[in-house]
């Protein structure tokens, strides 16, 4: 017996012609200096758009220090090219098929056609037109002119790759499923996903090749989707449309994508590409997990084909309340679609509650506490939160470099409070909101001007121009009012981190702060918990400001300092409460919060959502067995 675990990427990737590497990010000297020249400040690269500010000892010590993100994975991982190793929680990778980690094909697929309402004649023609040139390739034998696809074509033919671990992906489902394999279940598994990059340029024999290594070595099924249907669904439907949605950002502006789907069909080419791989591999008793937000009409479409199938569905993000969801022109396809599972399950009670109540008042069915009631079965609705893999981080925190990047970083912050961050920029994670926050917090409380420094990690993406227009302009704002020649309060890198880097600012912080608008569990959360027990650093027991409308807060239970984003003065607060909090209410809160960390785990998590699947299916086995059939009323006439 088999366990599929299904998500859109794999949690393995391949690199053409990669050279491994062990470089690693230094820690900068610690008493190397560098002269400043007028030369300098004229051409080095600043964080921020538009013109580049004077470049003072201030700025070069803030771009320096922390490593730039070089195109280099091995800052990713905390044991470079090995794929069965820890990964990021929260990867914060940036848009599919723009790879510039790996040596790896670029998409075929083309840009998307407008969204706008206003120019759906011209899409529609547009697509016409592409249906026809594709049409006219496929009649058409090759010439002996090489186009510039095929040209790229050759580039990978025949070249030698290594199996790598995926940027892309999902990382604390990664890290959940092998802390299960780790603490010795004999469950055997298959990860089920794609590659995390556009397939079209590779032959049929490198597919077939990089099919059987993973299969084989890695437990591996890869799905191979075409670079168009890849791009449309994940590009457009699922970041555009569900993405937005799922976390209360509605669009209302008749530019916006969401009035054109013709994306959707995209999405349903993919879930049904999933859909007949899972079924092509799949055996009597076999068990199906899928997960996530990309994958919501695959378990309808197993159940088809199917129909004793034992699957289940879990959702990583947020589910929105009925009002919302109910503004998705597809809202009853996608219902219908995560209800082919057995078991349906949420990161919290919160979005089962909104997910049974949807589909009472769309769908026109019976749900109760424990899941809903369709014609002809039911389909049980549970939450189980997922956690990291203590065991895994620790080991991580014990590498070297995260060491000494300690004892730096202690060192060139000493005698300074540090607020860590780590966010993407999106209008979800909340860093507008944070920073004016922090901003209200130097001006209502002065003297702590000097005391303090806010590191924000800002992981970005080309999409979001304007939003970093307008954090760039707070950013600025606060260093023209608040910087000096001996103090910085704020440290904005427009750039991720090396994963040592991570670990170490997470064990020497004094408060971690986190402004999502809404998100389904924010792992950063439980790793900072874990990170300040003070075995790697005389810091311990800091406080941590969660927003109210994450999921880790309902998890947390009181431990955190609880915020609302939207509400500038109870952030300020927040932060000042948690920088004069005593050391007593400290390790309290701390004790609360790490027995969280440590018993709701990933391991823990993907277990016990395994023996409530085999549970429920059991029960609707029974329930099919014992219960009295409908009465079908053409037997009973004749």
């Amino acid at each position: 017996m088999s366990t599929f675990v299904v998500s859109l990427f794999l949690p393995y990737t391949v690199d053409f012609h990669h050279v491994p590497t062990s470089r690693r990010p230094s820690p900068p000297a610690r008493k190397k200096t560098r002269k400043i020249s007028f030369a300098d400040s004229k051409t080095s690269a600043t964080l921020f758009s538009g013109p580049t500010p004077p470049l003072t000892p201030t700025t070069l010590a803030k771009e320096e220090f922390f490593s730039q993100f070089a195109q280099d994975p091995a800052l990713l991982f905390p044991r470079p090219h090995d794929p069965r190793a820890l990964v990021r929680s929260d990867a914060h990778v940036g848009d599919w098929g723009k790879s510039q980690y790996f040596n790896q094909p670029t998409s075929r697929a083309g840009a998307l056609p407008s969204g706008s309402i206003l120019d759906y004649a011209k899409v529609k023609d547009l697509i016409d037109g592409e249906k026809r040139k594709a049409a006219e390739s496929r009649k058409s034998p090759r010439g002996s002119h090489m186009s510039r696809e095929q040209s790229h074509e050759r580039l990978f033919e025949g070249k030698t790759w290594t199996v790598e671990p995926a940027v892309q992906g999902n990382g604390g489902l990664t890290n959940a499923i092998r802390a299960v394999a780790d603490a010795g279940d004999e469950m055997e598994k298959y990860w089920v996903g794609t590659l995390g990059f556009p397939t079209d340029a590779l032959v049929e024999t490198q597919k077939n090749e990089i099919h059987e290594k993973l299969e084989s070595e890695y437990d591996a099924l890869t799905v191979f989707c075409s670079d168009s249907d890849l791009d449309g669904h994940y590009a457009h439907y699922c970041k555009t449309i569900l993405w937005p949605v799922f976390h209360y950002q509605i669009p209302d502006h008749p530019k916006s994508k969401a009035y054109e789907d013709h994306s959707y069909k995209y999405y349903v080419a993919v879930n049904q590409t999933f859909a007949d791989k899972i079924v092509a591999s799949y055996k009597r008793g076999d068990i199906i997990w899928i997960h996530d937000y990309h994958l919501l009409l695959v378990p309808g479409m197993i159940r088809k084909k199917l129909p004793d199938a034992q699957i289940g569905f879990f959702l990583h993000t947020a589910f929105p309340s009925s009002e919302v969801f109910r503004c998705l022109s597809t809202r009853n396809e996608l219902l219908e679609g995560m209800l082919g599972a057995n078991l349906v399950a949420f990161q919290t009670r919160e979005y089962a509650q909104h997910f049974l109540q949807t589909c009472s008042r769309l769908l026109i069915v019976e749900a109760t506490n424990e899941g809903v009631q369709l014609e002809d079965h039911f389909v049980n609705v549970t939450s189980e939160p997922i956690g990291i893999d203590p065991h895994a981080t620790s080991l991580a925190r014990e590498e070297p470099e995260v060491k000494e990047w300690i004892n730096v970083i202690r060192e060139k912050y000493k005698g300074k409070r540090l607020i860590v961050a780590r966010d993407k920029l999106d209008h979800v994670r909340g860093v507008r909101q944070k920073l004016l926050a922090y901003e209200l917090f130097l001006n209502k409380y002065p003297e702590w001007r000097d005391k303090v420094v806010l590191i924000q990690v800002a992981t970005s993406t080309t999409e979001q121009s304007e939003l970093l227009a307008t954090v760039s302009d707070i950013v600025n704002r606060i260093e023209s009012c608040h910087s000096t020649l001996a103090h910085q309060p704020l440290v904005f890198l427009k750039q991720d981190i090396a994963f040592s880097q991570y670990l170490a600012l997470l064990t020497v912080a004094d408060v971690l702060m986190i402004t999502s608008l809404r998100e389904g569990m924010n792992l950063t959360s439980h790793e900072y918990i874990f990170c300040q027990d003070g075995k790697a650093s005389p810091k311990k027991h800091g406080p941590l400001i969660l927003s109210e409308f994450t999921g880790s807060a309902s998890v947390f239970n009181g431990g955190e300092l609880s915020v609302n984003p939207w509400d500038y003065q109870k952030c300020a607060e927040a932060i000042k409460l948690a920088l004069i909090m005593d050391d007593a209410e400290k390790e309290h809160r701390h004790k609360k919060l790490l027995g969280v960390v440590t018993h709701q785990t990933g391991g823990y998590w993907a277990s016990k959502l395994i023996k409530a699947l085999a549970k429920v299916h059991e029960e609707h086995y029974t329930r099919q067995s014992t219960s009295i059939p409908r009465l079908s009323m053409g037997v009973l006439a004749e």
